[in-house]
């Protein structure tokens, strides 16, 4: 019995507390395509940022065009429809939070600056709207880098876009 408790009272706690939500965009002959896929995370996730705290994830669709581009330092900007693909969560209610379906638009801006910058003087400044003007929202490059080939660190449509988010969101 002692180590059962032990057990019980070292399990993570699969209650989603956090949301992290990198996104993937390719360009089309009509603007943009993509997926942003929302992983909720556990209370403890951001002490550790471990895999043993996810709890699940919310996929949704991205349809993209061209639009204003008044983000900072903006290069260019899509006005997103977002469509809710799929789930892996175990209460189906949690995917019809309606945050997961917020992201109106998407902007990349001038050079990232920040450490964390995985390809540093090829990472562009991301932002994105959830409905209130533009924020940060990360960084982002040509998933090309990742698969050891080169790409264009700016946009042209040409290569898909990883997005990393600077931030987790709490929920």
């Amino acid at each position: 019995m002692y180590v059962l408790s032990l057990l019980v009272g070292c399990a993570p706690d699969l209650t989603p507390a956090w949301a992290w939500d990198p996104i993937w965009l390719e360009g089309t002959a009509s603007g943009a395509h993509g997926f942003q896929t929302w992983q909720l995370y556990g209370p403890k996730w951001p002490s550790r940022q471990s895999d043993r705290h996810y709890v699940c994830s919310v996929v949704t669709e991205l349809e993209g065009r061209p639009s204003e581009c008044d983000a900072p330092g903006c290069e260019i900007a899509f006005d997103l429809t977002p469509t809710l693909l799929e789930s892996d969560c175990a209460d189906p209610a949690l995917a019809e939070q309606p945050l997961f379906l917020a992201l109106e638009r998407l902007a990349l801006g001038g050079p990232y600056v920040g450490e964390d910058a995985p390809w540093p003087d090829r990472t562009t400044t991301s932002y994105a709207d959830y409905g209130s003007g533009w924020e940060l929202h990360g960084f982002a490059y040509p998933e090309a880098y990742d698969l050891g080939g080169a790409g264009d660190p700016t946009w042209t449509g040409e290569d898909p876009f990883l997005f990393t988010p600077d931030a987790a969101f709490p929920l």
